[in-house]
């Protein structure tokens, strides 16, 4: 898709947005993993009030978190992009493109916490369903459909997409079953 539509620049510029999406999924990944044994001892003593705090907690650090990623990114875009590649053209590509791709990192955030909160409360299948929708499902419909609807930007702009049906789909399970708490 990408060398098809952007050319040899727009797969660099991809792999340049990768590496930075794995550094900031591994910040965002750090406060989900950390509130893990804490939900868990949670669930176990069955105190819903703690795992609700506990879970209000996660969305606001990663929330935050990713704002601040997200702010970082893109004042500080050429700079960043240029720790990777040096290349004029490479870091004007990859700077237009970085703040569309980087609004994934907020939704992102969001569902890393409530996977993690579905797999430490016994809920496997829910957060498979998040992880697997996120991941695969979604995102695979929207690498291609948006690039068809807007272009090369909807090709940036697809992970944003997915994240935030994501985060919709994952609002949503959690809802039902804290009806049901």
């Amino acid at each position: 898709m990408l060398a098809r539509a952007v050319g040899d620049i727009g797969v660099s510029t991809f792999s340049i947005l990768s590496f930075i999406y794995s550094l900031a999924n591994a910040i965002l990944s750090g406060t989900a993993q950390g509130l893990q044994p804490l939900w868990g001892n949670s669930f176990g003593r069955q105190n819903t009030n703690e795992m609700r705090f506990l879970l209000k907690c996660g969305l606001v650090i990663n929330l935050v978190l990713s704002i601040c990623v997200y702010i970082l990114l893109s004042v500080f875009d050429r700079e960043i992009i240029s720790i990777f590649n040096r290349d004029t053209e490479l870091v004007e590509t990859a700077s237009l493109a970085l703040p569309l791709f980087c609004l994934s990192f907020i939704p992102m955030a969001l569902n890393l916490i409530f996977t993690a909160f579905m797999f430490s409360t016994k809920r496997t299948g829910e957060a498979t369903a998040i992880a697997v929708s996120r991941g695969i499902l979604i995102k695979a419909v929207a690498i291609f459909l948006l690039p068809a609807l807007l272009g090369i930007d909807g090709i940036w702009l697809a992970p944003f997409a997915a994240e935030l049906m994501t985060l919709l789909f994952a609002v949503y399970i959690f809802v039902k079953i804290f009806q049901k708490v």
